[in-house]
């Protein structure tokens, strides 16, 4: 299953990868509004029914946004075309596609490709994280002043302004920096890696989060829900597990 994935994400990487040229050299993908500060674009779709040809010999359901009705089946695969979407539209180079596979209310394997930068990471349960091929593990950072981490700002949390807000202003003030990327795929895939020590977002969705929670736990990191929720519902706070503690209290207690 996880050679399928894999092989999935990559190849459909290639096709975002041709549509974001496109967008380069100023041929213009079609873009709906569905809601405020909500895109889909035809890439969008186009990558989604690529990836569930790709991944139909699995014989399971695949799952992604336009498919989702508020409940994972038992067993499926769920993609999300592209993490990064604004970013994507805009002409930055900083997205990707996520492929992650859930059976029986566990995470069992998870693929997040950025096909710009052609990095590939990927996890299985028990048995390990990789990057490009390589173990990876997360940072060793165990100083809050020297960490980098990653939060959402995400449309839909507009009611949650000044948690964000306060969150914003304590890691300024006690971490080494944040990061507000447009793409929690790739968020968590470096935490996972140890290029950040911690992240945290509100209000995202099972297809933006699944592979990354994987390997933020494969690669002996620590990932936990926010708010009540689950982590893979969207509401979570990653590390690297010698900060965990630390990063946590940074959080407004309301948004805990």
């Amino acid at each position: 299953m996880l050679n399928l994935i894999t092989n999935a994400a990559i190849k459909a990487g290639r096709l975002l990868e041709i549509r974001f040229l496109e967008i380069l050299n100023g041929k213009a993908t079609k873009v709906e509004e569905k809601g405020k500060s909500d895109f889909v674009t035809k890439a969008d779709i186009e990558v989604e029914e690529y990836l569930k040809e790709l991944l139909s010999e699995a014989n399971i359901p695949v799952i992604g946004e336009e498919s989702y009705q508020g409940f994972l089946p038992d067993t499926c695969l769920v993609v999300d075309p592209i993490d990064g979407t604004r970013n994507f539209m805009r002409g930055n180079p900083h997205f990707a596609l996520n492929v992650a596979y859930w059976e029986k209310g566990r995470i069992k394997m998870g693929v997040t490709y950025d096909p710009i930068k052609r990095e590939l990471f990927c996890a299985e349960e028990g048995k390990g994280c990789y990057f490009n091929g390589e173990k990876a593990r997360v940072s060793s950072n165990e100083d809050i002043s020297k960490a980098l981490i990653a939060i959402g700002l995400p449309y839909r949390g507009r009611e949650l302004i000044e948690v964000q807000t306060s969150l914003y202003k304590n890691i300024f003030l006690k971490a080494a920096a944040t990061r507000h990327t447009g793409s929690a795929a790739l968020d968590l895939a470096y935490v996972a890696c140890g290029r950040y020590d911690g992240i945290i977002y509100f209000y995202l969705s099972p297809w933006d989060v699944m592979p990354g929670i994987l390997m933020v736990k494969e690669a002996e990191g620590k990932v936990e829900g926010l708010m009540g929720k689950k982590p893979h519902e969207g509401w979570l706070i990653a590390s690297n597990g010698a900060l965990h503690d630390t990063i946590k209290e940074l959080i407004p207690t309301e948004g805990r």
